[in-house]
């Protein structure tokens, strides 16, 4: 009995004893999937394919359009079906492959189930990495069951293939990389084949096996704060969604991905760095540069297919992955960045620090619903593994992204740098969108030398020891500011619940009072305060709300609280 004849007596079976009243109607998804449509290598014998329908294929066939779907997906004996040109196979329940039969998906093509059928039979998922050289790493993770590691990159030394240690934060090599398996979800550091060349050029690999679909749990390990980092991937072929997947995590990661961008070199940062916010380069961007530019790209904030990527957890809790964050996003780039689809107002800028083959970016930028505070998802943790590092502070935290709350004028941002070599360093302003394309000067101030720069003058250098600083710089928006660096302590603001109205009372004069809901939706402003006391009238509201406060002297004040 055949495949497909077995599915059709099963789905038979099904609907005479618990479907009869709306024959062949599944109750979990809304589709007809009792009709068919086989494909024998010349035609459809039912019409094109649909949801509806389950697709079979008895003959060759090469789909170059742009969506196919099916209800489910059999390839049957002798049969090689093959998408191409950015082509997605959207499938509602499961695929079936025959041991003689073969199902390809070229690199920029997708495989996406909307349900977690379980799938049966291999099929083969090509992926391309960034432009890499010989001797560089590439972050991989499997899409598929089965696929053993050196079987995925042949021409790589048997000693080259790594898992991370979470405890020792180390890679460790793969003693037995022809039997071991990717696992699931998991990030695997390969270096490229002896035979890649010595200038810059994408390696394309196979995945093998069975398609991973519905829902997948990895754990984390987790020892303490510090060694909490864990190299994770997507297990899907096709991209997931960052904000997706960062709002699913909240409770189990910090936030943060950590993408490994590196080329063979000790002096820069191994990793860019990830949140819902934007993309935070280690490397200056260069036609012909190994890394593709990613601002150049179209963002719709993605980890594609086979992409390996660090995330930092918070406790043992398994990290998720559902089908609810799959894209149909079609590329041949390694990865892709991008911002939260609900936010449609952001204003951020990238700065730059350079010096002789040494490099490192940190974004800055305004949102609503943003804090000063840490952010979950959008505050993004500097790793500071590279000769020189740039970033910006919250309290002690480091941060290679910030995203901070409406913007004001009178904001003063605290900035530290760090550099293993003492030297002369340029700080340059790489690129920005928002307010601050439409005109915004940004300053920075060097308290060391008592230079206010401008950056639409170009970059500011400077001299600096070896070391840590985070004293010397601060980003302002305006020149007569930038003479102090106010500091506001926890108990100077006060800002709490009363009878589901904001309350603050302040030591330094209230200018301006926000208030948003968790979305980053603006409830309430008041831009005329003008006193140290203040108490919305308008909320009469209970949920959790962000209140933004910003003082006299400029500083701002954000605190998430309760309304009850």
């Amino acid at each position: 009995m055949t495949i497909y004849k077995q599915n059709v007596i099963a789905k038979m079976l099904f609907t005479l004893l618990f479907l009869l009243p709306i024959a062949g109607f599944s109750q979990d998804t809304g589709v007809y999937c009792s009709a068919s449509t086989t494909w024998n290598g010349t035609s459809w014998s039912n019409g094109e394919p649909s949801a509806s329908k389950d697709v079979i294929f008895t003959g060759n066939y090469t789909f170059n359009g742009s969506i196919l779907n099916a209800c489910s997906l059999f390839v049957l004996d002798g049969a090689h079906v093959l998408f191409t040109q950015k082509a997605n196979a959207i499938v509602v329940h499961n695929i079936t492959v025959a041991q003689t039969a073969e199902l390809v998906f070229e690199s920029d093509c997708n495989l996406i189930q909307t349900l977690g059928d379980q799938n049966t039979g291999k099929v083969t998922v090509k992926r391309k990495s960034s432009k890499i050289k010989k001797d560089d790493f590439t972050l991989w993770s499997s899409p598929v069951k089965g696929q053993t590691l050196l079987g995925f990159s042949s021409q790589t030394l048997t000693n080259r293939f790594y898992t991370y240690s979470t405890v020792d934060n180390v890679y460790n090599t793969i003693q037995t990389p022809a039997t071991a398996t990717f696992e699931t979800a998991k990030g695997y550091l390969i270096r490229s084949g002896e035979n890649q060349s010595e200038s810059p050029e994408q390696w394309e690999g196979n995945f093998t096996g069975t398609p991973n679909t519905g829902d997948i749990a990895i754990a984390l390990n987790y020892a303490n704060p510090v060694k909490a980092y864990n190299s994770v991937g997507n297990p899907y072929p096709s991209p997931i969604n960052i904000t997706k997947f960062l709002n699913e995590n909240s409770n189990v990661i910090d936030g943060s991905l950590w993408l490994w961008r590196k080329t063979d070199n000790p002096s820069k940062s191994s990793y860019a760095t990830v949140t819902k916010f934007g993309y935070q380069a280690n490397t200056q961007y260069d036609s012909d540069n190994t890394m593709e530019n990613p601002y150049a790209i179209n963002a719709e904030g993605i980890i594609n297919t086979g992409q390996g990527f660090i995330v930092k957890a918070k406790n043992t809790q398994n990290l998720v992955f559902n089908n609810g964050m799959r894209e149909g996003i079609n590329t041949d780039i390694f990865f892709r960045t991008g911002n939260e689809p609900e936010v449609t107002t952001m204003s951020r800028f990238w700065l730059n620090v350079t010096a002789e083959d040494v490099f490192s970016q940190a974004l800055i930028g305004y949102t609503a619903g943003a804090t000063t505070g840490f952010d979950y998802g959008w505050d993004g943790e500097a790793i500071m593994d590279g000769g020189i590092t740039l970033y910006s502070l919250t309290g002690t935290q480091k941060l290679a992204i910030q995203a901070r709350p409406e913007f004001m004028a009178q904001d003063i941002v605290p900035m530290g740098f760090k550099t293993q070599s003492a030297g002369t360093f340029s700080i340059s302003l790489d690129h920005m969108d928002g307010l601050f394309a439409e005109g915004q000067p940004i300053y920075l101030k060097d308290s060391t030398t008592g230079t206010i720069h401008d950056f639409t003058k170009g970059s500011y250098t400077f001299t600096c020891e070896a070391g840590t600083f985070e004293n010397r710089f601060t980003v302002v928006y305006n020149q007569t500011l930038g003479t102090n660096n106010p500091q506001v302590q926890n108990k100077d603001v006060i800002i709490y619940s009363n009878n589901k109205q904001v309350k603050i009372q302040s030591t330094e004069e209230i200018q301006a009072v926000f208030v948003y809901d968790i979305l980053g939706r603006k409830l309430y402003e008041n831009i005329l305060v003008n006193d140290t006391t203040f108490t919305t009238t308008t909320l009469n509201t209970q949920q959790v709300i962000i209140a933004t406060v910003t003082l006299s002297n400029g500083t701002l004040v954000s605190r998430k609280i309760i309304l009850q």
